[in-house]
């Protein structure tokens, strides 16, 4: 019996020391592969089971942090974000216990991400705000200006456009001092994203082509892609349909062999737009359905609640009032679980437009004057000002009629 104890013993080193060297050989390969992206989309069960040997012991905390670093970029297009979630706060938790200060500073960034993508914005907030603690503390500078710029998207989606643009400004002087191209592209192409949102069109085009000239040089790829979706979805703003048709295309095709679900769902997105603008609703339905189908895959609340906002503008379009109407419910009741203000009282005021359409002036008002009522504490920003200033126009001629 005794024997029989002892081998079992023996040769449950002998595999756990095979799975190691395994794991050691996914980080060797990924670390020397000329397209990491397609490896990890081939292989991508191989190496969580890599990474999940690794994540067992303290003693092998440096290979597991080395294998999050080689495929988490990657993977977050995924939407693989519970299993994630419990990877990262586990090797946080390491981290912790082996006194690896830098490494929890870069794994609570990283945590930040996923909570972020599950609408998580409290925690998200938390986490990026320790590491940016840490990030200062440990005087890395790159480290601190990108973790800024996390936060100052946190702070524009619930309200605050003003010191997101500061955080950004800040982080940016930083990134510049240090002549780190790659952080600068991160913050210009959040920095984007906060000008897209206040509708200001040509500060935001600006700083995605600097994002993307800067990711053309320094890569990833990934984020080369992710830049041109938001010019592509500026352009449509400003109705420069010939330059979305080209970029679109090349996109598809690039997208569709890579696998990313996420961005080609975003993708469809802004073709979506750039249809409903030029009145054309049935291909604008089509490309916000596929969207919406695609996402189904993922469940990104933010997202989300944007593609039912627009499905239910072009079925008030259609007149198909029902399914608008319900689309539009959908669209509030996530932008309001958000605690995206803004854009939950724009998809009332888009309810309010399926309603006068139909001539129910009654609930038509009702949903004005809510969301006139919740766009007070954030009046200060100018696209805010404008929304705030056309529900008030509109309630007016509601009351004089």
């Amino acid at each position: 019996m005794t024997q029989t104890i002892s081998n079992q013993t023996h040769w449950q080193k002998v595999l756990r020391q095979q799975k190691l060297a395994n794991a050691q050989r996914w980080l060797t390969l990924i670390e020397t592969h000329d397209d990491p992206t397609s490896l990890v989309a081939n292989d991508y069960d191989n190496f969580l089971r890599a990474l999940e040997t690794t994540l067992q012991s303290p003693g092998t905390f440096d290979l597991a942090y080395r294998l999050i670093q080689s495929i988490y970029i990657v993977a977050l297009d995924y939407a693989d974000w519970d299993r994630w979630l419990i990877y990262l706060e586990n090797a946080l938790g390491t981290s912790q216990t082996l006194n690896k200060h830098s490494e929890q500073a870069t794994l609570l960034v990283q945590i930040g991400d996923i909570l972020y993508r599950t609408a998580n914005l409290k925690r998200a907030k938390e986490s990026y705000e320790t590491a940016a603690k840490q990030h200062k503390l440990l005087k890395n500078q790159a480290g601190y200006a990108s973790t800024l710029s996390k936060l100052a998207v946190l702070y524009d989606l619930q309200g605050d456009m003003y010191k997101g643009v500061a955080l950004s400004k800040q982080a940016l002087i930083i990134a510049e001092s240090l002549d780190n191209k790659k952080v600068a592209a991160q913050i210009n192409l959040n920095l984007s994203s906060i000008y897209y949102r206040a509708r200001d069109w040509e500060a935001s085009l600006f700083t995605a082509q600097k994002a993307y000239r800067f990711y053309k040089e320094q890569g990833p790829p990934t984020f080369a892609t992710k830049a041109l979706m938001n010019i592509v979805a500026i352009w449509a703003e400003l109705g420069r349909w010939e330059k979305v048709d080209q970029a679109a295309n090349n996109l598809m095709n690039t997208l569709t062999v890579s696998g990313d679900i996420r961005t080609l769902s975003q993708l469809k997105n802004n073709l979506g737009f750039s249809a409903f603008n030029q009145a054309n609703y049935e291909v604008a339905e089509t490309a916000w359905q596929e969207a919406l189908r695609l996402h189904s895959q993922i469940q990104e609340p933010k997202e989300l609640a944007s593609l039912y906002n627009n499905l239910g503008m072009v079925y008030t379009e259609m007149k198909e009032w029902d399914t608008a109407e319900d689309m539009l419910y959908k669209a509030i009741t996530a932008h309001e679980q958000l605690g995206d203000i803004y854009n939950w009282a724009n998809s009332l005021d888009n309810l309010a437009d399926l309603y006068e359409a139909q001539g129910k002036t009654a609930v038509c008002q009702q949903a004005l004057e809510k969301a006139h009522a919740g766009l007070q504490p954030i009046a200060n920003s100018p696209h805010t000002q404008e929304l705030l200033n056309t529900i008030t126009q509109r309630l007016n001629s509601l009351a004089a009629s």
